[in-house]
């Protein structure tokens, strides 16, 4: 390790900047994993024709669930390759939210909202010098 750099030790407790940033990213990716699930049902009871656009779209959400699921396993792991990724997500939180707020329907604009305010603290989470402190390898 450079100097004035002190390992973290296995043992040591997580701080909380990187106990929030994990449990953002899994609270996202359970999130996601859900509502794939919620498309998938929906399109199996739908009597449209045209089915294999939703398997396409539910298979790319839960693509997308298990990236944002092993970005929280590496923060939990204090590795610091998975903090970029984790910025990114939300990034594409922000867009996301920000496209639900302009939606129909108030449930769709309270949803997008809330997007919007995790996806605000999952930046200033992955921003955080704390957190910079706990990722090491």
């Amino acid at each position: 390790m450079p100097d004035g750099v002190d390992e973290v030790v296995e043992g040591e407790p997580r701080e909380g900047a990187l106990v929030a940033a994990t449990l953002l990213a899994l609270v996202e990716g359970v999130a996601l994993v859900a509502y794939a699930v919620g498309i998938g049902v929906s399109s199996l009871r739908s009597t449209d024709a045209e089915a294999t656009s939703p398997v396409v779209v539910v298979v790319i959400y839960l693509l997308f669930a298990a990236g944002i699921l092993v970005c929280a396993r590496g923060l939990w792991a204090r590795r610091r390759a998975a903090r970029t990724p984790f910025g990114v997500v939300q990034l594409f939180g922000l867009v996301i939210g920000w496209t639900l707020t302009q939606g129909d329907g108030e449930v769709t604009h309270a949803i997008g909202y809330a997007v919007l305010v995790l996806s605000v603290v999952g930046i200033a989470l992955v921003m955080s010098p704390a957190l910079g402190r706990e990722l090491r390898r």
